[in-house]
Parts: C-alpha cells; sequence; structure tokens
C-alpha cells in the first residue's frame, strides 16, 4: 500500500499578452492536486495536478474552462518556493505552458502564499504572456482544507 493525499485549491486573476500589455484578460484556475506515494514525494516534492483553466482569448471554449495537468513542486520548507508546471490545449489547438511559483516571505506570509505570478509559454515555448492569479484565503481556503484528504493505493504486483 502507498500513502499518499489530494487537495484542491482555486486561483484567478488576470494576464497580458506580451505583444498587448495594456490589456487585461481574465484567467481561472482550478486544481486537483494529488500524491501517490510519501516516501516518492519527501524525495522529489512533486505532485501531480489537474483541473480545469480558462484563459480569455487563449483557452475560453468552455465557460468552465479546458482541462490542464502538470504537477506542483513543494519547495516550501527549503527553498520558499511552490513551483507550478501545468499544460493545456488552446482554442487554437496548440500547446500552451502556463509556469510559476509562489514564493514565500516570512515579513508577507499571507499575501505570499495566496499569489501565483506565472508566465504563459506557446507550443514554441516562447513566452507570450504574464498574469497574476490569486487565492482568496477568505473564500478559498476552507474550501482547500476540506478538500484535503488522505489517500491509500494498492500497489500491484508484476506477473499478477
Amino acid at each position: 500500500m502507498g500513502l499518499g493525499f489530494e487537495l484542491s485549491e482555486a486561483f484567478s486573476g488576470s494576464y497580458y499578452l506580451l505583444d498587448e500589455p495594456l490589456r487585461d484578460h481574465a484567467i481561472r484556475l482550478s486544481l486537483h492536486v494529488s500524491v501517490d506515494g510519501l516516501r516518492r514525494f519527501v524525495i522529489e516534492r512533486k505532485a501531480q495536478a489537474e483541473g480545469l483553466v480558462f484563459v480569455e482569448g487563449i483557452a475560453e471554449r468552455d465557460p468552465a474552462g479546458v482541462r490542464v495537468n502538470g504537477t506542483v513542486t513543494m519547495k516550501l520548507f527549503d527553498e520558499k518556493r511552490i513551483p507550478y508546471d501545468l499544460s493545456f490545449e488552446g482554442d487554437d489547438g496548440r500547446a500552451w505552458r502556463l509556469r510559476g511559483q509562489r514564493d514565500f516571505f516570512m515579513h508577507d506570509a499571507v499575501d505570499s502564499l495566496t499569489i501565483l505570478p506565472a508566465s504563459l509559454y506557446d507550443d514554441r515555448g516562447v513566452e507570450s504572456g504574464r498574469a497574476i492569479l490569486r487565492f482568496d484565503p477568505k473564500t478559498e481556503l476552507a474550501a482547500t482544507v476540506r478538500s484535503f484528504r488522505p489517500r491509500l493505493k494498492a500497489f500491484r504486483l508484476s506477473g499478477a
């Protein structure tokens, strides 16, 4: 049996395209983050993430958002940061990446953990936009805490 955990988190905010820096667009992200093996997590500190992202002008075909997946790396205690590396498909069929990280600062603990600065990269790996996503502790913290669940996963025996 492998021990792990899962939780959900949601962010919303705005982004701008680098070629249109004065025009803000809406962006929303809801993630289900899961860890299947604590032993591996202690070493790698990577969690799998999947959910929905709505990126106005890029991925808006469904108002609820398009599927997004990737990793969230928990480097909070030693490097004081939580990097996100997520991929999704835009309305034009092209692959996009959302990469960012939450940085922890003791003098501003609440804001530093509730703001996710990120960049949008197109299918060539070129940075195309920059975003600020926020996690509102007044409305989202209770839901995130309630979503936390330990997980127990059975290992499969090879040849069985």
